[in-house]
């Protein structure tokens, strides 16, 4: 943003000096201030002078680009310009020394008009060069000093929090997805975007952020479930919306920040995003793949999306003409731009092979219309393109305007006194408003999958707890986490609870997230530097990404298990960008067989001189591990190198010592009154780039849970995870049962106040809990009606269904009305129904309406949400809950008019607690 003159009310003057060999020996300049703008609606015209040296020598005042600039005094040092209309003019003072020989310097206006851009960004982008205009298409892009373009990063991420150190981190998003509230959702879109303006106004941070994720979750082997709001098509549009309307601003001109839903379309897997097809038949992508991304364009009128990098039956998302400009922007009207997935040009190259020259895939993707390149693919082979003729530069202008339109619509080129959200501080992070947001959120995501009276825990029954679990200290954030200043585990929570009701509590871990999982190798395994060294490793750290020349900091680490975030390692080492040795020795105390890093950029890994692991590549946190055998008691040299380009960096050096012994699990479990399991996944078992082959909870954890119910029936169980898990059996052993997601920086609190009675429980399942993964069709078969996937067509017996979570109250529903037992095409319907608080407590319920056709000619869903609300009652309190729906959405695609269609006939309405636990029902005719 631009600060406001101190003599001319929004108005700012950038001094442009032309790049010419003149100006080694210029002689000639305009005396005028800088940062300053001409408010159109003020004035039309300014007054500017000029010097020249010697005195007395001829001049004239020029605008090549716009013949109706009216200079009063062309030619006189001082002049008035007038100016025809809003835009940017650049204006030269001009001394013509000899034929083709000139002295000159130059200025650029920004002739300002509210709530206009139009005419300036044309203005802008024929200024241009071409080299500038495709420098602007990256990501990263350069700065035009001589146009008042500062550089910009287009990569920043928000999924539950700003992607930064300090700010509050919410619940992820799946577990947003389990409030079923979207006016909740949006006030966390609003939090976050608040932070997001605060950081770019204190450290110069962008405001386009690549978020949400909306790709529907159809498998909960994918590795990034965790990012959706869940299975059901409606669901996920309405968080989605909710989170993009909060992200974006209430403001009818200027927007707060840039929401950018991703990934266009169907990317639903990790394994084969980068090489293979998702093949969908087109109702299957218009009733279930495409209805979250239509509504975050028509709704929730989001100015950015992402591609994806996997093709749509056989055409790559990024190159695709059908996704990007018939749907996108033909049929939905989308206004702003498209932005590639990091590295998607180049794929289409040497992953799906579908284009043979980076050339090519520049070009077609230009075309169809993917504006902004996330990578060096436009930077790289645009001007190949060109030159083979394979697009033309007004290409380049169009994809040029959607984009600079975004940080026009930000305020980025309009005095700031003019934008709303220019005054947001940095009070705003990590405010206390935003950490209860946070608490509340967490609060509401938690889901009581199963509880047979033990729950909440009496203070009067039970006076001591044992604590067990791979996930009971630390909180699970999640993956695309920021670094938030406060960050409360469930052990650290439930002993602060115990504590104050006089319950004592006992923990140990029992186990950890999976047998084979490595861990990182903790500081007593390593040998002593020297005599009088401490034990650890040495640490060379280097401002290059090379390990080149002398290091900057040299010191002794205990052990390499460092999450830097976004900071530095050291205060002399930079924030991104830097390299980092590792020399020291280690003494195993069992025989191990894997070794290995996990790290977010590369790593490189010797033992005994020997290279074992070789990964110098940028990635985001990824595991590799070798092979090894190391023997008991014997020392082994290690050197681990690292590199950290950007965002994020960790660097763990990890092994598997293979010891899961459950004697201390079981000992403090048949020892106190009850046991609380914390147990689940994490990212080191399903994240971005890591799929899940089973979704059974890890063999291991199981067996705790067994080991543990036999000697202690009273057994509660916390979930902890970014999506469903199958317990195959180890239900019937526990007592009561929590979903509690990745909760965000007061997860343990959450989880706490669930447990103990502070908070009743209300969440709902997002997502379907399968029984079994041999229920799951393959994850490559996109086809949800005839290989039956989600709640809508799989019709066996499930663990826990779409839509469940009981409460610590019971609830009663009555009274269905319907306004009309008939409608017409043109027509709707009005409904409504009571529900009851018969229990002791006040709590939520989330009424659900469903609805299924009874006489479509060919398969349909089992039952389909269509509304939902979260109400809050008193014991005793009873509400009547309404909702219209208009006949338009009682549709399906009919493939031979290639859209939507009314289907006529009988249709159920449903209302229920669950997508199974329907309690009232009706027949509604649609003629």
């Amino acid at each position: 943003m631009l600060n406001q003159s101190k003599k001319i009310k929004f108005a700012f003057i950038v001094l442009l000096f032309l790049n010419t060999p003149s100006l080694l020996s210029q002689n000639i300049f305009i005396n005028a201030g800088k940062n300053q703008i001409i408010n159109w609606d003020e004035a039309h015209s300014l007054t500017l002078k000029g010097t020249i040296s010697p005195q007395g020598l001829p001049i004239e005042w020029l605008c090549p680009q716009n013949s109706e600039v009216v200079f009063k005094n062309a030619k006189s040092l001082a002049t008035e310009v007038a100016f025809p209309r809003p835009g940017y003019y650049l204006l030269i003072l001009s001394h013509k020394k000899k034929e083709n020989e000139f002295v000159r310097d130059s200025i650029l206006i920004n002739v300002y008009k509210r709530y206009s851009y139009k005419e300036r960004l044309a203005d802008l982008i024929s200024l241009m060069t071409l080299d500038e205009k495709i420098n602007q298409l990256t990501n990263q892009t350069d700065s035009i000093p001589r146009l008042g373009i500062p550089s910009y990063n287009y990569w920043s991420e928000a999924l539950h929090g700003v992607l930064a150190n300090g700010a509050t981190s919410f619940p992820q998003a799946i577990a947003m997805g389990a409030t079923w509230e979207p006016e909740l959702i949006m006030r966390v879109g609003s939090a976050i975007s608040d932070e997001a303006r605060a950081y770019n106004i204190s450290k110069g941070k962008g405001l386009t952020y690549w978020s949400p994720t909306i790709n529907i979750a159809r498998d909960p082997r994918w590795g990034r479930n965790e990012e959706s709001y869940g299975e059901d098509p409606y669901l996920l549009s309405k968080m989605g919306v909710a989170f993009i309307k909060g992200m974006q601003g209430d403001d009818p001109y200027y927007l707060k920040t840039v929401a950018t839903p991703k990934h266009f379309v169907a990317n639903n897997e990790e394994e084969r995003r980068h090489t293979g097809s998702s093949d969908v038949d087109m109702r299957c992508l218009h009733e279930y793949y495409l209805p979250a991304f239509h509504k975050a364009i028509v709704e929730g009128k989001a100015y950015s999306i992402m591609g994806a990098y996997n093709e749509l039956n056989h055409v790559p998302c990024n190159a695709n003409t059908f996704l990007m400009t018939d749907l996108l922007r033909r049929k939905w009207g989308f206004e702003g731009y498209v932005v590639s997935d990091c590295g998607a040009v180049n794929d289409m190259v040497q992953g799906h092979h579908f284009f043979e020259t980076g050339a090519e895939a520049a070009a077609r993707s230009i075309l169809a219309g993917c504006d902004l390149d996330c990578g060096s693919e436009y930077r790289q082979y645009l001007h190949e393109a060109l030159g083979k003729k394979l697009l033309e530069e007004k290409d380049i202008d169009i994809a040029l305007e959607r984009i600079l339109s975004a940080r026009f619509r930000l305020g980025e080129f309009d005095p700031s006194e003019a934008v709303p959200y220019s005054k947001i501080n940095e009070d705003k992070i990590d405010s206390r408003e935003n950490r209860d947001l946070a608490l509340e959120v967490a609060q509401k995501s938690i889901v009581l999958l199963k509880n047979n009276g033990i729950l909440p825990l009496d203070n009067k029954k039970i006076k001591s707890i044992a604590v067990i679990g791979p996930n009971a200290v630390d909180a699970q954030l999640g993956i695309y986490s920021g670094f938030p200043n406060v960050l409360i585990g469930p052990l650290e929570a439930i002993k602060a609870k115990a504590e104050l009701l006089g319950i004592n509590v006992e923990y140990t871990m029992g186990c950890s997230i999976a047998n084979g999982l490595l861990r990182p190798i903790d500081k007593q395994y390593f040998s002593k530097l020297n005599e009088s060294a401490k034990t650890g490793l040495k640490g060379e750290y280097f401002n290059n990404m090379n390990l080149s020349g002398k290091p900057i900091v040299t010191r002794i680490d205990e052990s390499i298990n460092f999450n830097f975030g976004l900071g530095s390692p050291a205060p002399s080492i930079q924030e991104n960008q830097f390299s980092v040795r590792w020399t020291g020795k280690i003494i195993p105390p069992d025989t191990v067989y894997r070794i290995g890093t996990s790290c977010d950029d590369g790593s490189r890994l010797f033992l005994n001189g020997k290279l074992l692991i070789d990964d110098w590549s940028e990635h985001g946190e990824k595991s590799i591990i070798t092979e090894v055998k190391l023997l008991p008691g014997v020392e082994y040299e290690i050197v681990m190198e690292y590199f950290d380009n950007s965002l994020s960096s960790i660097a763990r050096l990890t092994w598997d010592l293979g010891q899961n012994d459950f004697t201390d699990a079981k000992e403090i479990a048949a020892k106190n009154d009850a046991v609380i399991l914390i147990l689940g996944i994490s990212p080191a078992i399903s994240q971005e780039e890591l799929d899940r082959t089973e979704i059974e909870l890890p063999q291991v954890q199981r067996d705790l849970i067994n080991e543990i119910a036999s000697v202690n029936p009273n057994i509660v169980v916390v979930l902890v995870n970014g999506g469903p898990v199958a317990l195959a059996g180890t239900e019937t052993k526990a007592t009561a049962i929590l979903e509690a997601w990745y909760g965000g920086e007061f997860a343990g609190r959450a989880i706490a106040d669930v447990l103990f009675g502070d908070y009743n429980p209300g969440g709902k399942l997002p997502q379907t809990f399968y029984s079994s993964t041999q229920q799951l069709p393959p994850m490559s078969n996109y086809d949800l009606i005839n290989f039956p996937r989600t709640y809508m067509y799989f019709d066996k017996p499930v663990l826990y269904p779409f839509g469940h979570g009981l409460s610590y109250s019971q609830f009663e529903y009555s009274d269905l009305k319907l306004s009309s037992s008939k409608i017409n095409n043109d027509g709707g319907v009005d409904l409504e129904f009571t529900i009851q608080n018969k229990g002791k407590l006040k709590g939520d319920e989330v009424a659900q309406v469903y609805v299924h056709s009874k006489d479509a000619p060919f398969k349909v869903p089992i039952n389909q949400l269509k509304r939902f609300r979260r109400v809050t009652l008193a014991p005793g309190e009873s509400r009547t809950v309404s909702f219209k729906i208009p006949a338009s959405e009682f549709t399906f695609y009919d493939t031979k008019t290639n859209d939507l269609k009314i289907q006529s006939g009988k249709w159920e309405i449903q209302i229920g607690s669950s997508s199974k636990d329907i309690r009232l029902s009706k027949i509604l005719t649609i003629e």
